[in-house]
């Protein structure tokens, strides 16, 4: 959090829009703050991330202003080849720059790895440096490294001795203190903050016990009916994945809350990888349990990839013209976090892409 998203990517940021909008002109500030609202208008991933409209984009070696938390910098730096992409054309250096940022911070942020990723991301982060000194070290504005750059170079060795770095990122651990921020906003104590913030935190730690909210496999249920199984438009798969009758019953709801991530109809997951190595998308429908089981069922419209944009740093999708249903266990996701969907307009028609969080292997 600290290395990467609160140090290299609001100034390297700040580098690439500026060279972009202010000197090549592909788009003007305006423009910039149109798209991102109307990006974060119509996408159901990563909402609570949006990003603080930008003040002014300064040359290159000032950070991107307003200052943005750690999550909203990681927001905008996943989503901005998407909402850019159609502006700015495919050969361009300073926007092959931000694909390469957004690469190697997908790799850094990946929850498993390989040596081959390791040995990767070595190289990664050394071709990155040295393009960074290329575009903005050179001439009377030249940019000076920070010492947060040096340090991404000890990162696969950190990796290699210590696991993947999510683990010890501090984003997990800082998020206890909007618990802290909240609670004293709202108690108004004058005398004695320390000690009721205290008995707070003992109070919800008590609670989260007693409550198995710490479990991970915790589901918290949203409004849900019992139906009859020939209702629904994926009956027959129901029938045969649990061996049911179409008379018989089951439980069916549109959201729920698993071990604190929140999962709704027309959300995106990643459900498997098919035989090319392209990850295999679904939009979930809705949330299926038998009536005597506490297990529940994601029932997904599985969705096909065409191919990797590397412009947009995203996989093109496309809807199959017969729905293809498939019903999953949360236990059987590739990744447990939900993923983008974004449709423009490219070249006439009307595509589909998906950017995914991190980097995600099977």
């Amino acid at each position: 959090m600290h290395i990467v998203l609160e140090g290299i990517v609001p100034v390297e940021l700040g580098c690439t829009l500026y060279s972009l909008c202010s000197l090549q002109r592909y788009f003007s500030l305006a423009d910039l703050r149109v798209k991102v609202e109307n990006f974060w208008s119509v996408i159901n991933v990563d909402k609570h991330n949006k990003p603080p409209q930008l003040n002014t984009l300064e040359k290159p070696g000032h950070r991107i202003l307003p200052s943005m938390k750690a999550v909203q910098s990681w927001a905008l730096l996943k989503y901005l080849p998407l909402i850019l992409g159609d502006v700015v054309p495919v050969v361009n250096d300073h926007w092959l720059f931000l694909l390469h940022l957004s690469e190697m911070v997908d790799i850094i942020f990946a929850r498993r790895f390989t040596l081959g990723m390791v040995s990767y991301l070595r190289e990664l982060i050394a071709e990155h440096l040295s393009t960074f000194k290329q575009l903005y070290c050179v001439g009377n504005d030249a940019v000076a490294l920070r010492p947060k750059h040096h340090l991404l170079v000890h990162l696969p060795s950190v990796i290699l001795h210590s696991g993947p770095l999510i683990g010890m990122d501090c984003m997990c651990y800082e998020l206890k203190n909007s618990f802290f921020k909240r609670c004293a906003h709202i108690i108004c104590n004058f005398t004695n903050v320390c000690k009721t913030l205290a008995y707070r935190q003992q109070q919800y730690s008590l609670y989260a016990k007693m409550s198995n909210a710490h479990v991970r496999d915790f589901v918290v249920v949203g409004r849900n009916v019992c139906v009859a199984i020939f209702s629904l438009s994926y009956a027959a798969m129901l029938c045969e994945k649990f061996s049911l009758k179409m008379t018989d019953d089951i439980v069916v709801t549109n959201s729920l809350e698993r071990a604190s991530v929140i999962y709704k109809e027309g959300f995106y997951v990643v459900v498997d990888f098919d035989d090319t190595g392209m990850p295999v998308f679904g939009l979930i429908q809705q949330f299926v349990c038998l009536p005597d089981c506490s297990e529940w069922f994601m029932v997904l419209q599985t969705l096909h990839t065409d191919t990797f944009v590397s412009h947009y740093h995203s996989y093109r999708v496309d809807y199959p013209q017969s729905p293809l249903y498939r019903i999953v266990a949360f236990d059987d996701l590739i990744d447990y976090h939900a993923v983008c969907l974004f449709s423009k307009t490219v070249q006439g028609r009307r595509q589909h892409f998906i950017r995914l969080q991190y980097h995600i292997f099977k």
